[in-house]
């Protein structure tokens, strides 16, 4: 499936300042549109909202998995033989397959909703939680597009922006865009002096991860 756009626009609510720096909160809301339709059955998922443990997170890292939204059909691929692995001892398969278990526990189904009177063109929103790192008052916030099973179209965009939470300051050092040869991609911040809030933009035409890095 080739993507034409994919608009991704990320709401940062600095819920961290209320409730003692236990966690912020992300809204995500993706316009994509295709060059040909989606099936009606084809759904994704996505993170469910509940709390995940720093354990949990901190062994994803370690699996190599992401929380980033997943194709149901891909979700729990090649986890089938976990018990032989086991046996085998091969450590690392196994670690890989007990994460893609355990994302599927934090993630629930989100099928696309279609635009009316539009050509292939969706929305697919969600939210959760992200967690301070190692106690201190800096957040970091990833995502990859296109999504999972998703390609980009030549002559396709994809573009992120992304709003920090009330005063927190964006690091401009660490907030950057990888594309898929490793090269970073240029981001533009801006503030917007009237709510003490700071936005930051990617724009690109592949393949790209986005790391957003702030603090209070």
């Amino acid at each position: 499936m080739n993507i034409k756009l994919q608009d991704v626009s990320v709401i940062l609510n600095g819920t961290s300042r209320y409730n003692g720096n236990q966690f912020d909160t992300v809204r995500v809301e993706t316009l994509l549109v295709t060059d040909e339709p989606i099936p009606a059955e084809e759904t994704w998922y996505v993170p469910n909202g509940n709390s995940v443990p720093p354990e949990v997170l901190n062994f994803f890292k370690v699996a190599g998995i992401d929380m980033n939204p997943k194709k149901a059909s891909t979700i729990l691929a090649g986890t089938e033989d976990i018990k032989e692995m086991s046996e085998s001892a091969n450590l690392q398969g196994v670690m890989e397959d007990s994460a893609r278990f355990m994302l599927r526990a934090i993630m629930t189904k989100a099928p696309l909703t279609p635009i009316a009177g539009a050509t292939n063109t969706y929305v697919l929103s969600y939210e959760y939680k992200i967690y301070p790192i190692s106690g201190t008052n800096d957040y970091k916030f990833d995502i990859r597009v296109p999504f999972d099973g998703l390609k980009l179209k030549n002559g396709g965009r994809v573009q992120v922006t992304v709003m920090a939470p009330v005063r927190a300051k964006i690091d401009r050092k660490l907030t950057k865009g990888i594309d898929e040869n490793n090269k970073e991609i240029s981001e533009l911040i801006a503030s917007l002096v009237n709510v003490n809030r700071q936005i930051v933009s990617f724009a690109y035409q592949l393949d790209p991860d986005f790391t957003i890095y702030y603090r209070y």
